[in-house]
């Protein structure tokens, strides 16, 4: 049995792993090279973590025992079965310590068939933003177009005549609500579940185009 909860915390729970480190055994994030960590022994009694430090580039060791090893839900250990549910507390109370969640989310989920609109919505503003006749002049000549108008109800056109006269005032408003949601809610998520620096330049620039909707995905993959 240990050496299957070896092999499945190396494998899949490195960063576990790479905090153990951090707030257990004191070692500066910075000095680990993190692709290094692994354990290399576990028992009923002990955690042994091996790791290759930037200092020096030799492999140190760093054991605790489970009685020493302090988290929220105070779990004990008198078998190998107890291990689990110790490792996921430790885990949890490790990355807790640093600020982050014992998640990490690698993953971007991209705009949907709701939210995709956006985008063209945001182009069509940031052109009428720089030109307020830019549309009319581009289809006012155009046959379809032409024969599309009489058709629609007046309220459509008094509408467009307002988007076109505030275009500039809209995008300004909009560019700094979704400002403002990048930086009280993306970049500190995506900082709390350690997400990758591209996966995160993604998110960002997903958020400034799409606002709310970004949320709601993101939120999706925490839970």
């Amino acid at each position: 049995m240990s050496e299957r909860i070896i092999g499945h915390m190396n494998k899949d729970h490195q960063l576990a792993l790479i905090d153990y480190l951090v707030v257990y055994g004191n070692v500066e994030l910075s000095t680990i090279v993190q692709p290094s960590v692994a354990i290399s022994k576990v028992d009923e009694k002990t955690l042994v973590i091996d790791y290759k430090s930037t200092q020096d580039s030799k492999t140190h060791s760093f054991s605790i025992d489970w009685a020493d090893a302090s988290e929220h839900e105070n779990v004990k250990v008198t078998q190998l079965s107890d291990l689990k549910d110790k490792l996921v507390a430790m885990a949890k109370y490790a990355a807790d310590k640093q600020g982050f969640s014992h998640k990490q989310i690698k993953k971007v989920l991209y705009p949907s068939a709701i939210s995709s609109p956006m985008y063209l919505a945001f182009i069509v503003l940031f052109l009428n933003a720089y030109d307020p006749y830019i549309l009319r002049n581009l289809f006012g000549k155009d046959a379809i177009f032409q024969k599309i108008i009489p058709y629609l109800p007046a309220f459509a056109t008094n509408l467009y005549g307002l988007f076109e006269s505030n275009a500039a005032k809209i995008a300004i408003v909009l560019g700094l609500v979704h400002l403002t949601e990048v930086t009280f809610f993306t970049l500190p998520q995506t900082r709390k579940y350690r997400v990758p620096f591209p996966q995160r330049i993604q998110w960002i620039l997903m958020h400034l185009f799409e606002g709310f909707f970004v949320i709601l995905r993101f939120k999706s993959l925490t839970k």
